[in-house]
């Protein structure tokens, strides 16, 4: 095993993984993981959220991180890219591909909207307790283009829940 080539994440080394630290972060984009195959019919899918400029106290310690989109995360409504949440997290270390580490924030919690570009409030969207798929369907349609001009699977099944969860709300 090797440490992570880039500085990217060494701030997050820096930082240790005794505690748990505030963050700021900026929403970059939604997406999907590939979680399971063997046995299923289709993919087995996790919900995903991208951040940039994560921050403590207005320090930048890394350029971007992907979390599993948690509930915590979609209770905060559709957001728009340059949102800024602040949460709670551990580092945490992972191997990647090619047996490098690389370094995470784990266990988000007291997520927070900072910032909201429009000003409004932000729409609702499925959770993962509940609406998985639903929320597997709003990434779906959120990412369309992209999926379809990168030879990413798309799933029309997953946008028709997310379409009948939109159906059901009252906004």
């Amino acid at each position: 095993m090797t440490i992570h080539d880039s500085n990217v994440r060494e701030k997050l080394l820096q930082l240790g993984s005794q505690k748990r630290y505030n963050f700021t972060a900026e929403y970059a984009r939604c997406g999907y993981k590939v979680t399971y195959r063997r046995g299923l019919d289709r993919d087995k899918l996790a919900p995903t959220i991208m951040f940039k400029n994560v921050k403590i106290n207005n320090n930048l310690v890394t350029d971007h991180l992907w979390f599993n989109y948690t509930k915590g995360f979609a209770e905060l409504g559709k957001l728009i890219v340059g949102d800024v949440i602040s949460f709670n997290a551990r580092v945490a270390s992972y191997e990647k591909l090619g047996h490098k580490i690389d370094y995470k924030l784990e266990r988000p919690t007291k997520v927070k909207l900072v910032f909201h570009k429009s000003g409004k409030d932000a729409l609702p969207i499925p959770n993962t307790t509940k609406g998985k798929n639903e929320l597997l369907g709003y990434i779906m349609l959120e990412n369309k283009k992209f999926y379809q001009e990168n030879n990413r699977p798309y799933y029309p099944w997953y946008v028709e829940r997310y379409k009948k969860f939109l159906d059901q709300k009252i906004f």
